[in-house]
């Protein structure tokens, strides 16, 4: 069967279309021709996936991929596709997002990224003493010894890997920030054995939750300010872009801000980066480990105004109190029923909203827009060769 890609859908895929049947197709772009077979094509209600094919005609747009596992990897879908044309399709996506669900045009600006290297941290998967990354939609290990999203540090790590005894390992997560390196091995290792390998290669290794050698967080500097990053709390993966994103959330609160409420508040990264314009910030945070993070970071950076409480923000949220703006990061699922309803109650004149799914950004911001007017929508590119993309936009109150 030959078959034409006129589009890529939402997560990355080529969709074209076959006899009125629409086929889901994997590292493939708009007009790129191939030929499957019958045996490569998975059949459901509606679509067709394809799992292999023939790439006969090359798109115009399609470049050459340097990454020798990409075919099959599951960790980029888009490195096959110009820079440039990434950026496009990822604001055009949004664009079709918010005029699908949540009937509002767009045209927001995107702010691009270093295409490579970008990532501070990786996740290895481990099984049966091999180690790699999944095969697309499967939970089979590819082995690999580089990754081109990661930087050189890293990279130097990997291949000392396999030498040590991994047979009860389950992942391997390395982090690196102003080049000191953390290892984080989850599941059985003999201590002695990592400690002789990897010593003077990183300045920190974890069996689980308990440090074996080295220092016992990373420091990440979002000048002026200081963060720790300890194995467990989330910080973002991209240093560059989330100095665009950080900047464009103070850009967005304005200066003159009294009172601020931050929920999804993590380890307080963005409270701390908006600080100065803002006389009190409080911030809302379910996970125990990122709240200690937080509260170590206001340490830090010998902050008097903020205030961190653990708890589930839907629960904890309040609609008897006054804020001067509102920043919400939720999760990928975005905000409850209960979050938006007090978030109504509240009716803050300013609500920053930060995103890295657009289908629950824009169904959120519908369920919202009669109480306010979305002002302005950024994207940044925060995960370069993927189909992701971290979207952040200013409500503001209409009476």
């Amino acid at each position: 069967m030959i078959l034409k890609i006129e589009r890529l859908n939402h997560t990355g895929e080529g969709l074209g279309i076959k006899d009125g049947i629409v086929f889901f197709v994997p590292k493939t772009i708009p007009g790129d021709i191939i030929n499957l077979k019958e045996k490569d094509i998975i059949y459901h209600k509606n679509y067709n996936e394809v799992t292999n094919y023939t790439l006969i005609e090359k798109s115009k747009d399609r470049v050459k991929v340097e990454c020798p596992y990409y075919q099959k990897c599951g960790g980029c879908q888009l490195m096959h596709l110009s820079y440039e044309n990434q950026l496009h399709y990822k604001k055009e996506k949004v664009k079709e997002i918010f005029k699908k669900y949540a009937n509002i045009e767009i045209d927001p600006e995107i702010i691009p990224s270093h295409q490579f290297k970008y990532r501070n941290k990786i996740t290895l998967q481990v099984k049966n003493g091999v180690i790699g990354l999944f095969l697309e939609k499967t939970n089979y290990i590819i082995p690999i010894d580089t990754c081109l999203l990661i930087p050189d540090n890293i990279n130097k790590i990997i291949p000392l890997l396999p030498k040590l005894n991994i047979k009860e390992v389950n992942q391997i997560i390395l982090k690196t920030i102003n080049q000191e390196v953390m290892v984080q091995f989850i599941g059985k290792i003999n201590k002695d054995e990592v400690i002789d390998t990897l010593k003077d290669k990183v300045s920190s290794i974890y069996i689980n939750n308990t440090l074996i050698k080295g220092t016992p967080f990373l420091t990440e500097n979002l000048p002026p300010y200081q963060f720790k990053v300890s194995p467990n709390s989330f910080f973002q993966i991209n240093h560059e872009s989330t100095i665009n994103l950080y900047n464009k959330a103070k850009e967005y609160l304005g200066n003159n801000n009294k009172d601020i409420l931050d929920l999804y508040c993590g380890t307080g990264t963005i409270g701390i980066y908006v600080s100065e314009n803002c006389n009190k910030i409080t911030g809302i945070e379910i996970n125990e480990s990122s709240v200690k993070d937080a509260q170590e970071n206001i340490k830090i950076n010998h902050l008097k105004n903020i205030n961190i409480i653990k708890g589930n923000v839907g629960e904890i949220l309040k609609s008897n109190k006054e804020y001067d703006a509102i920043i919400v990061d939720p999760p990928r699922s975005g905000l409850d029923k209960k979050t938006i309803k007090t978030l109504e109650e509240i009716n803050t004149p300013k609500i920053i909203y930060i995103s890295c799914n657009p289908i629950t950004l824009a169904r959120d911001i519908n369920r919202i827009n009669n109480n306010y007017t979305l002002k302005e929508i950024t994207l940044v590119d925060m995960f370069p060769n993927t189909y992701h993309i971290e979207s952040l936009l200013v409500l503001e109150r209409k009476n």
